[in-house]
């Protein structure tokens, strides 16, 4: 994207080369907020009280650690990696300049082979790095209905404490059980009820006190025992 190129250049934007189609830019924020960035259509949407979280720590350091990862992908910007951290920024104006790096003309699934190399050291759910899943709408509208019954013990922590999920992590959970037990969206809600119901039967011995009440006060005693939803439970 030549106008992209053009315009950091105007504006004095010190950048360099790296590699064959990557640039590295330090882009003043209020210059970055100008930029028309999307998110890619394969990212997960982020996370409305992480970012809030995120945007209150730049605030106050006046700084966005890391790297905020672009690219030129069919003549849009589109935000790969880091959109948490690109939403967080929207509203500021003061704070050192944002370090970004653009991966040039490329496609999809270039682009996905990048992901996966940033994110070689941790999990990520074929949902974000294949082809997008035929329900995903619904998927997400699950995903939403569950977090708002569920909110005493919805997290923003990427890793949370038991019993608490965490939204991202909760629809890979919902992608993996129906792609793996090959079930519909309201057949999965109706297995989850009925194994919250039993679930919620069992032997609290090895629960901690903190657990058990958070899970009787919640309702949701899903993640009582595990973080993670298990698509061998839902069979």
């Amino acid at each position: 994207m030549a106008l992209l190129d053009a315009f950091l250049r105007q504006n004095n934007v010190p950048g360099i080369q790296h590699g064959s189609n990557h640039q590295i830019w330090w882009v003043p924020v209020k210059l970055f907020n100008q930029l028309p960035i999307e998110k890619w259509e394969f990212n997960r949407d982020p996370d409305a009280e992480r970012v809030a979280e995120i945007h209150d720590h730049i605030l106050r350091a006046k700084r966005a650690d890391g790297i905020i990862h672009l690219a030129d992908l069919k003549n849009k910007i589109v935000c790969y990696e880091s959109n948490h951290r690109r939403e967080a920024l929207k509203g500021i104006e003061e704070c050192a300049d944002i370090l970004i790096d653009v991966l040039w003309n490329t496609n999809d699934e270039e682009l996905k082979e990048e992901f996966r190399r940033l994110n070689k050291a941790v999990s990520v759910s074929e949902l974000y790095i294949a082809e997008k899943p035929v329900d995903f709408g619904e998927l997400v509208a699950a995903r939403d209905a569950f977090c708002k019954r569920y909110a005493a013990v919805k997290s923003t922590n990427p890793n949370p404490h038991r019993p608490n999920f965490e939204q991202n992590g909760l629809l890979n959970d919902f992608a993996q059980i129906t792609k793996e037990n090959k079930i519909s969206v309201a057949e999965m809600m109706k297995r989850l009820e009925a194994l919250n119901a039993e679930m919620a039967t069992r032997d609290r011995k090895k629960l901690k006190e903190g657990v058990i009440e958070k899970c009787t006060k919640s309702g949701c005693w899903l993640f009582a025992w595990d973080r993670r939803l298990n698509p061998k439970d839902l069979v």
